[in-house]
This record gives C-alpha cells, structure tokens and sequence, in this order.
C-alpha cells in the first residue's frame, strides 16, 4: 500500500519563510515532500542563461544547509513536471500538492495546464497560494490597489522548521546543472537576500532617491533586491514591512517613498501580465501587430553591435557590456537601451525582449514584456519616450565615470569627448582607440522613428484597441 504524503513545489519562491504552501504543509498530519524540478524545457528556453541557473542553484543550496539544521533535506529531481509527478505518484499516495501560482512564461503557463490536467485525473488536490499580492483572475483595477495593501500589510506567515516533517526522495543519478561560483554576479540564496537587505537598510540606502537614475552610483545605493524577489529569496511583503518600519526614520523618508512606490509598480506591472499574458509574443495593443521594423534577425549586424556594446555610443555600449559582465543596470539604464534598440536601430522588440531576458539576472517575465512593450513605444496608452544617449549622460554621468569603467579603450579620453561621441565629423582619433564609429546620424534615425511612432498611435486601429486596455489594466484615480 502506498504511502500518503503531500508535495510543496518550489518554483519562482526559493526561500523558507513567508511562504505559504510550506506552511499549510506544515500545519498538515501527514510527511510532505519539499520539491525542486530542473525543467528541460526551461533550461533550453531562450529567455534564460546560466547566469540565471546559477542563482537557482546557490538559492537551493542555501535551502539545503538550513533545512539540515533539522535533519532535513530538498528533493530535487530532473525532468518535465508531468513526468516527475507522475513518478512520484506511482510511488505515494499523494493527497495534496501547495505551491505558489506562478505569472510566468507561455513555457510554464502550458505546463501549469499540463500539470493541472495530470492532478485531476490522478484525483490530486492542487492548492496554489497567491504571489506577493498578484490576484489570478482580475478583469478590472477597481479594487486592486486596496487587496494589494491588504496583502502588504498582513502579518508574514511564520515557519517552524523544527515542525517541518519533511520526507527525502532520491531521484537516481540525475543530470543536474552545475554552476561554479561568479563574483561578477550577485549570489542566490535567502541568506544573501537577508544581508543586502540589512545593508540597505544600514547604510546603503539613504541616498536611495538620489542617485537612482545615476548608472554608476546606483549599483551601490539602490536596494540590489530585484534579483531576490525575482526567484523568491525574499518576499515583497518582507521587503515591504521593512520599508515600513523605517518610514519615519530621520534623513530616511524619501527614499521610503520611493522604494514602497516601486514595489507597488512592481506588482502592478507583474499583474497586468498575468491578466494578460499574450503579450510575450504580441503586442499588447493588437493595432501594433504589423510596426515595421528594420531589423528582425539576431544574425544582423545592428543586433550584434548593439548587444555587445559596439554601437559608438559611450552609455549604451558601458550600459550592454555592465549588463554582459554583472547582469544588472538601473531601470533608467535599461529603459535607454530598449529606446535606443528599437527607435533608433529599429530592432524588432520581441529580439531585444528575448536578448535583455537572457542578460537580466532578475528577469521577471511579468515586468518585463509590458516594460519592453512600453519603451518600445507600442502600447498606445502611454508617453512615447526616446532618450538621447548623450543628453543621459550629460545629465546622469557628467564625469563618465561609469563609461570609463566598462569602456576601457576610452580611459585615456576626456569626459568632455566621450560624452560628445559620436561626432558628426569622421574621427580618426576615436579610431585611433579602437571604438567603434556609429553607423546611421541619430537625429535622422530619431526623426523618422518619431514619425512612424506617432502615426500609428494616430491610427483608429490603435485607438480603438486603447480603450479595451485602458478598461483592463489602469487604476481608477
């Protein structure tokens, strides 16, 4: 007779606490096992790298050392989730499956159904618990921001891992991805979660609202947390009570203000996906479907130089290879690059969303295709934004010193210089220093992406579609 048991499923939410399928485990009577799945079709999938699995691993690693603290212990298998299941289900009787819900790729969205449909044949209850305050199922704003600061507020759920009755699997000889540590990357794992928060809140943090725009600055003084809330090290409850427990500490709030108001638009966005997921692969306003862009192959040149940071522009290209090198910039950074990507070389969004994925150590699909969608300028609704690269760097790294720092041919150059590259004339001295020359005038460039942005938004296509979305997504004042 098979033995009963009950699974956690541990996806995007790597941690132990606040995290409610273990708890309702817990609280159950009977062994559960705790369960990780390296997925195939995850690990082939081109949204991710090994920068990406690398963080997974020292996330489960993490698990591993603090659930042997009570003689317990992570089953991690390898396989699709159907398969794994089913397995699992040939061996045990298995009564409930907990995890959280999951406001992922189309990848996941069907194996979530396929996975959903194995339950209900093999008579499995699966209870997914809500996801730092993304609510499955909304057809409207009306009453979201108020669920939103309900779950914000509400007491993070405690586990007591000396009540965790946690059986092991072993799952054979597995093929397992295996990663050497990079110091170039942030490390995955609840305790380093925990110490960048802490140093934030130390020391780093202060200056939060200052220099968030700034690219070099920024690295040191914004929270660094992205990456955590991304695979779930943390939760944004978490991070949102610590916010609030320093929001009236002296020389402190306006960076508070800030901060809480990026978790909110975090979630917001992240919601927006998950009432609307096509748009990994469409436009979010269908008027946009056919945009012509001039380039929709990864092979073409325009693609390559501007994804290895050899466009001729300083800040675009300091901003690619820091991403390359460390898989992070700041959000202004970012939302540049995208700009530059598409207004500029008019490289078809979905390449520069599928490129920035891959790059983007805290790649969250649910803020990233409507980010990308509205840097791209094509969802009707919103401001079309272009930036100038050398205005952001006039403006945000006047002495170039983040372009000095991931530009190293350009060290022995004025800021002066660098930020007015590239020059109108040809320049035999930037050659000279072997940087790249710029390949089209940007002001032409920008005028005929301008052109075509606004003629399309003026389209009774796109208008038509605006109203549907703006009924959808945006939130009553």
């Amino acid at each position: 007779m098979r033995s009963k048991i009950n699974i956690v499923w541990l996806k995007r939410d790597l941690r132990l606490q606040d995290h409610e399928p273990l708890y309702r485990a817990q609280e159950e009577n009977i062994p559960f096992i705790l369960l990780y799945i390296y997925e195939p079709s995850l690990i082939l999938d081109p949204h991710y790298d090994k920068r990406h699995w690398r963080f997974i691993q020292e996330s489960l690693e993490d698990i591993q050392l603090e659930l042997a603290k009570n003689q317990n212990k992570l089953s991690i298998a390898y396989g699709e989730s159907v398969d794994i299941f089913n397995e699992l289900s040939n061996r045990y009787d298995i009564q409930y499956v907990f995890s959280h819900e999951e406001t992922g790729l189309n990848t996941t969205f069907e194996r979530d159904k396929n996975v959903a449909n194995f339950f209900k044949r093999q008579n499995i209850t699966w209870i997914e618990s809500q996801s730092n305050g993304v609510i499955r199922g909304l057809q409207d704003r009306k009453t979201w921001d108020k669920a939103w600061a309900r779950f914000m507020r509400d007491k993070t759920i405690k586990i007591n891992p000396q009540k965790l009755n946690i059986i092991d699997i072993d799952f054979g000889e597995i093929n397992i991805p295996s990663f050497e540590e990079d110091s170039n990357f942030q490390k995955g794992g609840m305790v380093e979660a925990q110490t960048t928060l802490e140093d934030f809140f130390s020391t780093r943090g202060q200056d939060y609202y200052k220099f968030i725009s700034k690219p070099h600055k920024s690295r040191s003084s914004c929270s660094r947390m992205s990456a955590y809330i991304a695979y779930g090290n943390i939760s944004i409850r978490q991070i949102y009570q610590k916010i609030l427990e320093n929001w009236n500490r002296v020389g402190w709030r306006r960076s508070m203000a800030a901060l809480s108001s990026r978790i909110h638009w975090h979630c917001h966005f992240i919601q927006k996906f998950e009432s609307e997921c096509r748009i990994e692969n469409e436009t979010i306003n269908k008027g946009y479907q056919n945009f012509p862009y001039l380039v929709e192959d990864e092979e073409h040149a325009d693609f390559t130089s501007w994804l290895n940071g050899m466009t001729g522009f300083p800040l675009i290209d300091a901003s690619m290879r820091a991403l390359r090198y460390s898989g992070y910039i700041n959000f202004r950074s970012r939302a540049m690059v995208v700009s530059f990507a598409c207004h500029y070389l008019r490289i078809h969004w979905k390449l520069v969303a599928k490129a920035l994925a891959r790059l983007f150590l805290d790649f969250e699909p649910g803020i990233h295709y409507p980010q990308i969608q509205m840097q791209a300028g094509v969802t009707g609704i919103n401001t079309i934004r272009i930036y100038n690269p050398k205005k952001q760097a006039m403006d945000h790294d006047p002495e170039a010193i983040f372009i000095k720092t991931w530009i190293p041919e350009l060290n022995s150059h004025q800021p002066e210089y660098i930020i007015n590259l590239p020059l109108q004339s040809n320049d035999l001295f930037s050659n000279e220093s072997n940087y790249p020359q710029a390949q089209y005038n940007f002001q032409e460039r920008i005028r005929e992406s301008k052109d075509l942005l606004w003629q399309w938004k003026k389209s009774i296509y796109v208008k038509q579609n605006n109203a549907k979305i703006l009924a959808k997504h945006v939130r009553p004042q």
